[in-house]
């Protein structure tokens, strides 16, 4: 526990001066009503955003909604309908948060609609109902309009640069230029992994792919979401040689930031990524990226699935009889499987919905074969590969505590 900071105390103007005799007689009137603003209540609910307080926040920008529809009716000096769209989006994700996907779908369409006709346009509800669409087709939609709203921001940033000289902009203008740039890239990629999967059948989803994605990485090259969808496409083409090169430089982008990087990707990313490398029998990245992920999140029930199944598999691939020393045995890569497997299985105990049923079929059956085998359970790894780079200890003092 952290150490909590001591109030500190001000000294009370009334007891530190006594009151003079001449002193004037207090004010009788009232004070002037304070004038509540859309923007200060949108301001006060990314706070509570921030505090992940979203019942105060999603209060919060019901009240701006209200406020800003209640100007525009009553046609009030600076009434702004920009805030009434602003509002409308940010109530969306904080509804988005709560679980609440109806009211967010409506609200993001409202901001939409608010948006037809003002100038400066946001992406960002089109890129969340792109998620929450009904069907691939109007998931595309939603990605094919914030892609457009995206790249005008960028045509814009363009041509203020030119009348710049084409100097640089300010380190806030070239933050901006990233967002928008990484934005567009995930529109992309969105639109790409929708031709991988829902419009697979399509006659030129192929193509698409290839299209979709070459974009992507000349908008922003610095995107890994651009190289492990890539990946993803040539494992489709069965190029596993192709996969492996995108997905290892998607992962040279982000491998050796720091966990508090904002370009760190998410856990779910690196999930994903986990589950190519393996299908690509690529077990130490796969490694290297579990063991952060469990130390980041102990309590994750998929990260000691995968973890137990990536020992698994590389202890197949070393054989019973492999006399290599530099690297770990199928007796060890096993032990480390089995220590995974059983962590999954006390979350299971713990919250058994915190489990998929899948996976835990597949858990048991692996157990099975451990416990046939004669296999106990490690106190954690030391070491990775011999010779493909060490990975962070997992030691006895790191494992899940109970």
């Amino acid at each position: 526990m952290g150490r909590t900071k001591s109030r500190s105390k001000k000294a009370s103007k009334a007891n530190a001066f006594p009151a003079a005799e001449t002193a004037p007689a207090a004010s009788t009137s009232a004070p002037p009503p304070v004038v509540i603003k859309v923007e200060d209540l949108l301001v006060k609910a990314a706070q509570q955003i921030g505090s992940i307080n979203y019942e105060g926040a999603k209060a919060l920008c019901l009240q701006a909604v209200e406020l800003a529809h209640k100007e525009m009716q009553e046609q009030k000096e600076g009434a702004d309908p920009r805030m009434l769209r602003d509002a409308f989006e940010i109530l969306g994700t904080v509804e988005l948060e709560l679980g609440d996907i109806d009211d967010a779908r409506e609200h993001f369409a409202a901001s939409i609609q608010l948006a037809s006709a003002l100038p400066d346009p946001s992406p960002a509800p089109h890129l969340y109902l792109a998620q929450l669409a009904a069907s691939p087709e109007e998931s595309l939609s939603h990605f094919g309009n914030a892609l457009t709203i995206l790249q005008a921001k960028l045509a814009a940033l363009e041509q203020a640069k030119l009348g710049t000289d084409g100097g640089a902009g300010t380190q806030d203008e070239a933050e901006d230029e990233g967002e928008i740039r990484r934005s567009a890239s995930r529109a992309l990629v969105g639109m790409t992994e929708l031709y991988l999967t829902d419009l697979c059948f399509e006659a030129d989803a192929e193509q698409k792919c290839e299209t979709l994605l070459a974009e992507a990485a000349q908008i922003d090259p610095t995107d890994p979401e651009v190289y492990q969808t890539l990946a993803s496409v040539r494992l489709s083409q069965q190029r596993e040689n192709d996969a492996k090169e995108a997905l290892h430089r998607g992962w040279d982008l982000w491998k050796d930031l720091e966990n508090d990087s904002p370009q760190y990707p998410p856990a779910p990313s690196r999930l994903t990524c986990v589950k190519l490398f393996l299908e690509l029998s690529e077990h130490v990245p796969a490694l290297q990226i579990l063991n952060r992920l469990e130390d980041e999140d102990d309590e994750d029930s998929e990260v000691w699935y995968l973890s137990g199944w990536a020992w698994w598999t590389l202890g197949e691939s070393r054989g019973a009889e492999s006399k290599d020393e530099e690297v770990e045995s199928q007796a060890e890569c096993w032990s480390e499987s089995r220590l995974c497997l059983e962590n999954y299985l006390r979350l299971e105990e713990l919250d058994p919905s915190s489990t998929d049923p899948d996976q835990m079929g597949h858990v048991r059956e692996l157990m099975s074969k451990l416990d046939a085998a004669g296999v106990v359970a490690s106190g954690g790894a030391d070491d990775a590969e011999g010779g493909q780079g060490a990975w962070e200890d997992a030691s006895e003092d790191e494992a899940m505590e109970e």
